[in-house]
């Protein structure tokens, strides 16, 4: 058989050798473990014990890893509208952030002055 598989078909070898036989007790050896077929993304392999020689049976691994969703480059909680209303624009920054203080810290009591007004339609 070919090498598609063969870091993978080691490391199922190594799975069923940390396994023992229910017949035997004994652990499965690499010489038990057979690689019946390959192709991409799937590997066949029949697992026998190599000391009662008792079947455990065929196994069907699959080895392609799943695939991984891009991570998004926006915060969780944004919702659609959020994107839609904020992609494109500068991050905000540091002198942002002081500049944002330096306007609250001047409020005083009228603060409420700068709420946008709401009220019912006439």
């Amino acid at each position: 058989m070919g090498n598609l598989h063969g870091g993978s078909f080691q490391a199922i070898q190594e799975y069923f050798q940390q396994k023992e036989c229910r017949f035997c007790s004994h652990a499965f050896k690499a010489d038990g473990i057979q690689l019946l077929r390959e192709e991409p993304g799937v590997l066949v392999v029949r697992v026998t014990c190599s000391n009662c020689n008792h079947p455990l049976g065929v196994a069907i691994v699959g080895t392609t890893p799943k695939a991984t969703k891009a991570p998004s480059p926006h915060p969780r909680d944004w919702t659609k509208r959020d994107r839609d209303r904020l992609v494109g624009l500068a991050p905000i920054t540091y002198d942002d952030v002081l500049n944002a203080h330096q306007f609250f810290k001047s409020l005083d009591t009228n603060w409420t002055s700068f709420l946008p007004k709401v009220g019912k339609a006439g």
